[in-house]
């Protein structure tokens, strides 16, 4: 179970590239820009996983990184003149050390506490969003310059389509390595029991750190991918909305589960789009619905669509 992950479960990840450079001239470009968010969406969820789902770290500070992702790219570009193939792992880096430097006091607290104190720190991330207009343009928000990545020009869904696959696989691929991995299991152990991890030998608030610091990683590259396919960014994009939205996203997949994630991905991340068509009247309750769906999936699915699925193809 521990160790490499398997090519059965790498795999796959062959299929999304090929996808990745066969749809573009293929689909309209409406499903390519759902495309897109869906696979921002897929490394904003795994991060929260990742922290929420393996380490059992109740903390609501992840949107406040992606926001760092985006406007870091954005602005290591516009005012550094930095490529953007530098922008954004720097981006990502600097998402991790403020993760880190968040986690140093957070990882004191637990369960409701944590969940406040990052919820804060979120809070006032967007505050700075909205204020700091020198910087990130206020409530005006920033233009997005269309990247260029080696020659390759960015900015438009076809053009990004095949970029955002590669970055997903990627990091899927880097996931299914982590959770594979010795620290996987020591994530697993500080959920279950960190009185027992700690008892195992197990650094418990030394790897609760390294996991926010990941964890901010994963935001921070999702705030680059949105730069890919977006022409403008503001600090609504980075609210409350989106943090109940990304939650509801790993607990009805299946929280610690990949493939679990992935599925509440693709299910909330369409919702948007079939309220804003079907049941335009529902879309001021749109929080609303997402809280419900969170409600429900705890109370009668409280493993996720994922968990259900499996625990009952190998009941019999």
């Amino acid at each position: 179970m521990y160790g490499s992950p398997s090519w059965q479960r790498l795999a796959p990840l062959l299929i999304l590239l090929a996808l990745g450079a066969v749809l573009p001239p293929l689909l309209p470009q409406y499903f390519l820009y759902l495309g897109n968010v869906l696979m921002m969406y897929a490394v904003l969820a795994l991060g929260l996983d990742l922290l929420l789902g393996w380490a059992g770290q109740f903390a609501f500070a992840h949107i406040a990184f992606f926001g760092v992702g985006a406007y870091a790219t954005v602005l290591l570009q516009t005012r550094l003149g930095i490529p953007f193939a530098a922008a954004m792992p720097l981006a990502a880096i600097l998402a991790a050390l403020i993760g880190m430097l968040i986690a140093l006091p957070a990882t004191r607290l637990r369960a409701v506490y944590l969940a406040l104190a990052t919820f804060a720190f979120a809070e006032g991330a967007q505050w700075v969003f909205n204020a700091w207009d020198r910087v990130t343009g206020g409530a005006d928000g920033l233009r997005i310059p269309a990247p260029n990545l080696f020659g390759y020009p960015l900015g438009t869904d076809p053009r990004a389509f095949p970029v955002m696959a590669v970055v997903l696989a990627l990091v899927i691929a880097g996931t299914l390595y982590l959770t594979s991995s010795k620290f996987g299991r020591s994530l697993c152990a500080i959920r279950d029991s960190e009185h027992a991890a700690a008892a195992s030998g197990i650094d418990v608030r030394k790897t609760k750190v390294i996991v926010f610091a990941i964890s901010a990683a994963y935001a921070g590259i999702a705030g680059g991918m949105f730069t890919m396919y977006q022409s403008f960014v503001n600090p609504e994009t980075f609210g409350f909305a989106q943090i109940v939205l990304v939650l509801s996203m790993i607990v009805v997949g299946g929280l610690g589960t990949l493939p679990g994630t992935l599925i509440g991905v693709v299910l909330l991340g369409l919702l948007p789009e079939v309220m804003r068509t079907a049941m335009r009247s529902l879309l001021v309750w749109q929080e609303l619905v997402y809280g419900v769906i969170l409600i429900l999936a705890m109370m009668y699915m409280p493993r996720g669509l994922w968990g259900t699925f499996f625990r009952r193809r190998v009941r019999p």
